[in-house]
């Protein structure tokens, strides 16, 4: 009966409407307590997770209305079943923040490696954890195409072909990619950008690019190496969907615990 109540709850009901689906099966239940059982739920789910061994998590941050505005939150999903491990009210651009809440959970959990996208907030993270880091392949190269998109609209002609090789670099993922990048950026004149009246210029931009490439091109790559790893942040981002999808049903959390057991219920599904 309360599997039947977190279900109906999961697939967009009301705790009234749910109150009165489980009525047509002779089932009196008041919807202070479907809450209730939404709210063990969620705690069921947290121990179940709380001592289980994961090696591969992803991590991403999303953003929940509650109590009056929009509130961040941040989602960590064993990457081995798909399924959430625990939800926290961090912001994913604080990386203090993020790393202070997945310290225990790598002490404890045994993870080793995190699956993120491209923020600049999760290296520093990874690094003071000791994690191997593997970079959402879909995020780099939506912002790179979308970056050599817009270059080739203002290159000279002589850079445009370069342009299309960091491209193809990225789409091929060769073992060697970061040295043949290393060995692009040292073909470009010196940069006059940072000097008075001197903006960065297109070719700068097109530099600038290569070398963040070159500089993350091991994390781009993990999944070649460590079994497990898968090469995107889909599972995921498929979870946050799942919460994301539940939440803007929901009037309104009123506190983070409520909100806590709603997305970690709803990121599970009627599994």
């Amino acid at each position: 009966m309360r599997a039947l109540a977190a279900i109906g709850w999961i697939f967009g009901m009301s705790y009234r409407g749910s109150s009165r689906y489980l009525s047509a099966f002779g089932m009196a239940l008041s919807r202070m307590s479907i809450w209730r059982d939404v709210q063990e739920r969620a705690r069921q789910l947290e121990r179940e997770r709380y001592w289980k061994p994961v090696r591969v998590v992803g991590v991403d941050g999303a953003y929940v209305r509650g109590w009056g505005k929009t509130q961040p939150v941040l989602v960590v999903v064993d990457m081995g079943t798909g399924e959430p491990i625990t939800v926290g009210y961090v912001d994913e651009k604080d990386p203090q923040a993020v790393k202070r809440f997945l310290e225990p959970l790598v002490q404890r959990l045994g993870i080793s490696v995190m699956v993120t996208d491209d923020l600049a907030s999760y290296k520093p993270v990874a690094e003071a954890l000791q994690l191997e880091q593997q970079i959402c392949q879909f995020h780099v190269r939506r912002w790179v195409g979308q970056s050599v998109h817009e270059l080739k609209a203002s290159l000279p002609p002589e850079w445009i072909g370069v342009a299309e090789e960091v491209h193809q670099i990225l789409r091929d993922l060769p073992p060697e990619g970061d040295r043949r990048l290393v060995a692009m950026s040292r073909q470009f004149p010196p940069s006059s950008w940072g000097q008075a009246g001197h903006p960065l210029s297109p070719v700068d931009k097109l530099r600038s690019m290569i070398v963040r490439l070159a500089e993350n091109w091991a994390k781009f790559r993990v999944f070649d190496w460590q079994e497990g790893v898968p090469w995107t942040n889909n599972p995921t981002e498929q979870v946050i969907g799942k919460m994301k999808m539940r939440a803007r049903t929901v009037r309104g959390y009123k506190n983070w615990s409520g909100m806590a057991s709603g997305l970690m219920v709803a990121g599970v599904g009627v599994a």
